[in-house]
């Protein structure tokens, strides 16, 4: 093969290679994203968990006082 040949074939496989790599990392910036939410959704917010808890406490409490 002459130096044009691999000149050719070089160009276009360092051209396929940046289709393929074209929004790779918005793609695992997402994937990690959703996951976080996933996780999120799943077990919760620690902080939030003990402000639900407190507020049902005192809610309880004021039920208490009530009766």
């Amino acid at each position: 093969m002459n130096l044009t040949k691999y000149l050719l074939l070089a160009s276009l496989t360092l051209g396929s290679a940046s289709v393929y790599a074209e929004g790779g990392a918005e793609r695992s910036r997402q994937y990690w994203e959703a996951f976080r939410q996933d996780q999120q959704r799943l077990h919760g917010d620690k902080q939030q968990a003990v402000v639900e808890r407190e507020r049902k406490a005192q809610e309880n409490a004021q039920k208490v006082a009530k009766d």
